[in-house]
Parts: structure tokens; sequence; C-alpha cells
């Protein structure tokens, strides 16, 4: 079995829903990140095995195999295929899992992994209508929204509004340390858009982040989705739009190109997890993946564990122990945003970029997902 690299990550910065990047398609959106990333890194576009993108809401604009879609869109080759996976939350991470074990498996040798999520312009839960499914509401017929399992985890880890608006203060105000000392600017591909009066303007930083939040600004929020509940517009991740590509490689790629990798896959994992509560799901895939490498919590340098909601990381950072230092350390979710199919991609880029600057070796990314699951990669830095 051979290693699957990571050779570069490239994303678009994030921005707020309905704002900077509403007049930019979503397959134009993807192919910032996809032509950057060859570019950057000498590649030919028609040495591209497969782009697997990872995309929640793939309907209106996001539908028709939007992937290969943006290929085209990219100008490049009709000869490079391109497929579309959702797995929700996790569809940007599974993205590059899927490339990955293709790459160990010899099936693929250079591919590209990824993921995006217009959110304004093709909003979540667009791609739902119909009746609900009778079978589904037998076997389970206490599943909640999000929201609400958000505030079961809080009940369940016992955690108040209290811890729970200071932890997302501190998220805002780490994201606000990353974008002023400019930690994400090496891996960001700037976008031109036009504003609703027709000027051209670039976005060269995530539009998200309030860093002059405090605890005591969020304790004035109202709860969303219950009404004696924690969960607030504050403490929840933001509604953004994003794209991000990875390049992956096998060992032969990567001496037949010269190619200079910045990481290697260790192990992945996905599990089911209890589809009420929903969100516990990183818990037990972070130890699948952690077993698969054999290596423990402690070894990990860089943790990041998608924001969701925030009680979702207070608990995997309770239940597994973690050093709140190492987790999320440039903000997350409630900070930065959670462009759903995206996410997971933009999240392994991060970590790597954060290896690099801290000089750590390992990093674990991963994300609860919707109806029960969970996400786990962990990744060395090569």
């Amino acid at each position: 079995m051979t290693t699957a690299y990571i050779i570069d990550t490239i994303r678009t910065p994030r921005a707020r829903k309905g704002k900077e990047l509403s007049s930019v398609h979503p397959m134009d959106l993807f192919t910032y990140p996809l032509n950057e990333i060859v570019k950057r890194n000498n590649i030919k576009p028609e040495m591209i095995e497969d782009v697997v993108a990872g995309c929640v809401t793939q309907t209106g604009e996001q539908g028709w195999c939007v992937a290969r879609a943006a290929i085209l869109a990219a100008g490049w080759p009709h000869t490079v295929p391109g497929t579309t996976i959702n797995r929700l939350c996790g569809s940007g991470q599974q993205a590059c899992n899927f490339v990955a074990s293709s790459i160990m498996a010899g099936t693929y040798e250079l591919a590209i992994a990824g993921g995006l999520e217009h959110m304004t312009r093709c909003p979540m839960f667009s791609d739902m209508g119909g009746e609900d499914s009778p079978m589904l509401k037998k076997h389970h017929p206490d599943l909640v929204p999000q929201g609400l399992s958000a505030e079961l985890v809080a009940e369940h880890f016992g955690f108040s509004r209290e811890e729970i608006d200071i932890y997302a203060a501190e998220s805002q105000q780490r994201a606000g340390r990353a974008l002023e000392e400019g930690r994400f600017n090496k891996s960001i591909v700037p976008i031109p858009y036009t504003d609703g009066e027709g000027n051209t303007h670039t976005l060269t930083q995530d539009a998200t982040v309030r860093a002059s939040t405090t605890a005591e600004i969020l304790s004035g929020l109202k709860p969303v989705f219950k009404e004696d509940g924690v969960i607030t517009a504050g403490n929840a991740s933001g509604i953004v739009d994003g794209a991000a590509s990875i390049l992956l490689a096998s060992e032969n790629k990567v001496k037949e190109l010269s190619l200079k990798p910045k990481a290697k896959i260790i192990s992945t994992a996905v599990i089911g997890s209890p589809p009420k509560i929903m969100l516990t799901g990183p818990i037990p895939a972070s130890k699948m993946a952690l077993d698969k490498a054999k290596l423990k919590a402690e070894d990990i340098d860089v943790w990041e564990v998608n924001e969701a909601f925030a009680p979702v990381a207070m608990a995997v950072i309770k239940e597994l122990n973690l050093d709140h230092s190492k987790v999320n350390i440039n903000g997350g979710g409630i900070s930065l945003g959670h462009p759903l199919g995206a996410t997971g991609a933009m999240l392994i880029g991060t970590a790597i970029d954060e290896l690099e600057r801290t000089d750590g070796k390992y990093a674990l990314v991963t994300m609860c997902i919707g109806l029960g699951m969970g996400i786990a990669t962990v990744i060395e830095r090569v």
C-alpha cells in the first residue's frame, strides 16, 4: 500500500451570507481554488485523474454534479472527470479521505479533493422536500433538528450558557489574532466580486470574524432553538460561502513530478452515532482514527474540531481530555463560519498550515455530521 501525500491546500476566504460573494456563481467559486492549486504546483490540469468535491445542498446552481461542471467552468480539458459527494457537514473531509484511500489502494496517483458551499445562492435545506419517510419515523420517531441536538449535547455534558459563551468569545478572539498575524494568507486565493452597485472588489480574507466579541456581549443574545435553551446565533457556526481544494499524490507521482509534500494521511475514520443527539460523533471517530494510527490524544499537536455549535467542540475536549490550547487554535466555525461541504477540506488545510507554523508533527481533524455520524483524519507533517 502506497502513501497518500497532501501536496498543497487552497481555499477561498469565507464570505458572509448575502454579502461579499453573492454575485459569484457556486460553480465559478470552486474554479478559483481548482485553478490556483494546479498553477501554484506547476501541474497541468490534464494530469489530474479525478476531482472529488463535497457539497451538501446539491440543488439549483449546485446541482447537476457541480464538481464536473466546475472543472469545465475552470477551462480544464474535458478529459478530467469529477464527482460530487454528500456526507452532510463532513463532505469536504470525506472527499479528502476518499481520494487518500484511492491513492493508498493504487487506483489514483494524482487527484484533487475539496468542497464548496454557496449558502447564499443555495440556502441550507433547499434540497429537501416532499413528505417525511414513514419508515424513518417508525424507527427513529424522536429525531430533532440539529439546533435542538446541540441543546441536548449541552444538557448531557452539563455545559452552562456562561461556559458556552466564554468558549464562543474565545473562538472569535483566536480567529481575530490569526487574521491579524496573517496565518491563513498563504493558503487563500483572493476572489474578485461585484457589489450591488456594480463596483468591483476583491475578497482577500475571511469576512466573518468579530474579534472584539466578549462573553458578556454574547450573553445578551436570545436562544434560537429553545426558549429556555443555551444555543444562540453567537455560539453557533456562521452561515457563509466558500470553497477549497486539496492536491493529493502517490509516492511515485511525488518523485516523478518532483513535488514537495506538506503532509501525509496517517489514518481516517467514519462512524455512526446516536441520531437524536446527533452531534457526538467526533468523539468515537477521533478515538477510532487514533487507534488506527497507533497514536494517543496527547500525541496530537493540532486539533481541528468543527464548531458547528460550541457544545460540540467542548464535548470533544472534555471526553478526550484535550488541552484546549491545542484545539481550534485559530478559531473555528463560530468565528470563521461553516460552509458545509467545504469546511472539512478547509480544516485540513488550516491544520497543515498550523503544523508548519508551530513546527508540529501530528494533526487530527474531526467533524460532527447530521443524522448522527462523525468523521476524523490524522495527518502527519512531512
